[in-house]
């Protein structure tokens, strides 16, 4: 597909994710940051500022109304995924959305539906589909390398103490968040563990709020086990607060994963230590010598590269919507474990 003129992207939200962001897509080609929506006067002028934008607004509206706006890369709160989503593509624009998708599998069904009926392209940032161990594991799985994938366990854990006690933030606060560290950092890995072991079946939980001391927070800990409809079972360990135990000063977070087949073992992530970050990938075979697969020295495609590629070209995005529906559904299904204290099923949608 050719385009007369770049892909004009508009940006909602100027946080510190939105640097991350903005920095992959200033560098892509045939992309042009257009505009920036952010409420913080200080700081949209700042993003704008940095990233050379000519038109900001407060109200995200506003730019859905602006020549030359061809979609939206959506980089807000949680529970304002879903309003921003619909109306962007009944706007008629193609959305990238940060991870989660939705609060709710409903919310996503909804996004869903909308992105059916416009025609538009539907996408969520979940970026650890472009993360060095995934891609690794994948491949060898793929290659056979490891037999039947059959019990997997992941250790997701970051350093969010300091927000999680602002009362004035939203991070990790059951209404707007939609709950606390099951629906952040775990429906990132979440989504791994269905794209390693395929159909998620039921799900039990166990989690709290252990450490955060505002009311409004959802649980900071806590874990929860997936049985697969291949017959496989993934624990998820998740935390909130383990990176401040992690961390010398500054920040501390990380990622440990292992995946077990018939015939090896996987394992590997990434650790994130002040500045100090680390990725790796191990593979175990009976009666051979451990592999250890080197990372590149910089990282050659982010996920947003990949879903500008998809809206250009019309190349497979790396992770669809409808993935990214039903890590929210396997996070749910944890929810509805945590209140009934018994094994929940998964809404899951093919």
């Amino acid at each position: 597909m050719s385009r007369a003129h770049p892909l004009g992207i508009a940006v909602f939200g100027a946080g510190d994710i939105a640097v991350r962001h903005a920095e992959a897509l200033r560098v892509e080609p045939g992309v042009r940051l257009t505009a920036v929506a952010e409420p913080e006067a200080a700081r949209r002028e700042a993003f704008a500022a940095r990233y050379g934008i000519e038109r900001t607004a407060a109200d995200y509206r506003e730019l859905l109304r602006m020549e030359g706006v061809d979609a939206v890369l959506i980089l807000t709160p949680h529970h304002l995924h879903h309003p921003m989503v619909l109306e962007s593509l009944r706007a008629r624009k193609h959305v990238i959305c940060e991870k989660p998708m939705g609060r709710t599998a409903a919310e996503c069904d909804a996004m869903l539906a909308e992105a059916a009926s416009t025609g538009c392209s539907l996408y969520i940032t979940h970026s650890l589909r472009c993360d060095f161990f995934y891609q690794t594991a994948m491949r060898r799985i793929g290659e056979g390398a490891i037999g039947r994938p059959i019990l997997g366990s992941f250790r997701w854990f970051t350093d969010e103490l300091v927000r999680l006690d602002d009362p004035r933030h939203w991070k990790g606060t059951v209404d707007r968040s939609g709950g606390g560290v099951f629906i952040d950092g775990g429906c990132h890995v979440a989504d791994l563990g269905n794209a390693f072991f395929g159909r998620a079946r039921r799900v039990s939980a166990s989690g709290s709020r252990l450490v955060a001391a505002l009311p409004d927070r959802g649980e900071d800990n806590g874990a929860f086990v997936v049985e697969y409809f291949s017959g496989a079972t993934c624990a998820f360990a998740l935390s909130f607060t383990a990176g401040r135990a992690f961390r010398r000063e500054r920040f501390g977070a990380g990622m440990n994963a292992d995946i077990y087949g018939t015939e090896g073992h996987l394992e590997g992530g990434y650790l994130l230590r002040d500045a100090d970050f680390r990725r790796f990938c191990i593979e175990h075979r009976p009666g051979r010598d451990d592999v250890t697969y080197p990372p590149p020295r910089e990282e050659d495609r982010t996920i947003d590269s990949d879903f500008v590629r998809s809206i250009l070209t019309g190349a497979p995005p790396p992770v669809t919507a409808m993935d990214a529906r039903n890590a929210v559904a396997v996070v749910e299904a944890a929810y509805r474990s945590l209140r009934s204290g018994r094994i929940e099923d998964v809404d899951w949608r093919s």
